[in-house]
């Protein structure tokens, strides 16, 4: 009797774990190193954020643009087409509020009350967000929102 009760055992872990490596879904990021033209392509729209010693990617209906807030902090900064969690950040978090700035932009701001992890805004081009892993203050905050409107507004051509 126990050794049959093993072999079902065995039998059903090996099941469960071919089933497991069945169901991975592929990545569906291209890296596009500093590539913004690649990334152009395979979101279907441009992102035109000007900076520095940044690596972005892409994958259909998003861009995400990463860069160094300071000497210590990375910023990823999304945009996409589509209404949702752009983020990509699905944690809990103790203080989840609206926060109008920059001139009556209504912010979506996640956080533990000392620093904001995640920020999130819609607008007339697209839906955005920015994660910092270590946090971030309002002011840095305000500064990569004010990046992207300065990104995104229109160009006067002479």
């Amino acid at each position: 009797m126990f050794k049959r009760y093993v072999i079902i055992t065995l039998l059903f872990m090996g099941f469960l774990s071919g089933c497991t490596s069945m169901t991975q879904l592929p990545n569906p990021w291209t890296d596009c190193s500093m590539n913004l033209e690649q990334a152009y392509k395979i979101a279907g729209f441009k992102f035109p954020l000007v900076l520095s010693n940044y690596t972005v990617r892409a994958m259909k209906d998003m861009i995400e643009i990463t860069y160094p807030l300071d000497e210590l902090r990375t910023v990823c900064v999304r945009k996409s087409m589509k209404e949702g969690n752009v983020s990509g950040d699905y944690t809990v978090y103790p203080v989840n509020e609206t926060k109008i700035l920059c001139g009556g932009v209504p912010v979506n701001i996640r956080g533990d009350g000392e620093k904001i992890y995640v920020m999130s805004f819609s607008a007339s081009n697209g839906y955005y967000s920015a994660r910092c892993e270590k946090g971030m203050n309002l002011n840095e905050v305000e500064g990569i929102i004010q990046v992207i409107s300065e990104a995104e507004a229109p160009k006067n051509i002479p």
